[in-house]
């Protein structure tokens, strides 16, 4: 570990970590950290490395959830599930991550480039997601922080398959605290009340709300609470005010918005229970409304 003050810097470009993975590129980079495409030496398979920023890297819990998103991710085999083949810590303090490269986009790229998807392509993602939390929840893990930029759309060998990535926030459950020195963790405008108000049971239903405002932004093309400021966010969250689909979606039969509903209602017992009764109602629907786009 570096000391105190010391400046550590990840890997550039052509940097041989741990004696294996050749560093190739900088495919992102955030406030968290970043990935690069690399090389293993050993096999000469493509691969990604997930870095920890140093900063952060610096914070025993941040190290420590770090450490088990890769737990999760190493126990979770399900294709609708990145996975992740090893995890390391190099001397300096950087924490990293070996996961497999997906190629593709994720689904807050697409919706930047189209805005709006049409229900049945919606009802694939969301089958997609389903079956990926279908399986994190049988480990006893919630997400809790499900959005656009952490739903991959991957592409392999003609195939497209959605992935669920990231998951630096997800909570054991009955287990886990809500915030960071005081500071809820996650993206507010897709959680649920009761994460935000730290009120009520946490379960899968936490999972299954964001899916209903993930479904509500890919239909409408923003998302169901538009206020900015912070405080009058949460408000509008916790109160349930949501723009009505019905006013900016007329054209989506009442069978469709009746799901979305359901799904983001801000009063937990009225959602969908699991992650898979919800995309089956919202495929259902579509079937149902042929003709809407």
């Amino acid at each position: 570990m570096a000391a105190m003050g010391e400046r550590v810097e990840l890997p550039g470009v052509g940097a041989l970590v741990e004696g294996r993975y050749r560093v190739a590129e900088k495919l992102a980079a955030g406030g968290m950290g970043a990935v690069y495409r690399a090389t293993d030496e050993r096999t000469g398979a493509a691969v990604a490395l997930k870095y920890l920023h140093p900063e952060i890297a610096r914070e025993r819990e941040m190290r420590r959830r770090f450490r088990r998103e890769a737990s999760i991710l190493q126990a979770v085999d399900h294709p609708a599930v990145v996975k992740v083949h090893g995890v390391g810590e190099e001397d300096a303090g950087l924490a990293f991550m070996v996961m497999e490269l997906l190629q593709g986009e994720t689904l807050y790229a697409r919706l930047e480039r189209e805005r709006r998807l049409a229900p049945d392509v919606v009802a694939a993602i969301l089958e997609g997601v389903a079956a990926g939390l279908d399986a994190v929840h049988a480990h006893g893990v919630l997400h809790g922080d499900l959005k656009p930029a952490n739903i991959f759309l991957a592409e392999a060998g003609g195939e497209r398959q959605v992935k669920l990535v990231d998951f630096g926030t997800s909570k054991v459950h009955g287990l886990d605290r809500l915030t960071r020195t005081g500071e809820v963790i996650g993206t507010p405008i897709y959680m649920p009340p009761e994460l935000l108000t730290g009120d009520g049971t946490i379960d899968e239903r936490i999972d299954t709300y964001a899916m209903g405002v993930l479904a509500y932004e890919c239909l409408v093309g923003e998302p169901p609470f538009l206020e900015r400021h912070p405080g009058k966010l949460l408000f509008q969250i916790v109160m349930g005010q949501a723009v009505p689909l019905a006013e900016v979606r007329p054209d989506l039969s009442p069978a469709i918005r009746a799901v979305v509903e359901r799904a983001m209602h801000p009063k937990r017992d009225e959602r969908f229970a699991t992650a898979p009764p919800l995309a089956a109602a919202f495929r259902q629907a579509c079937d149902s409304s042929p003709g809407t786009t």
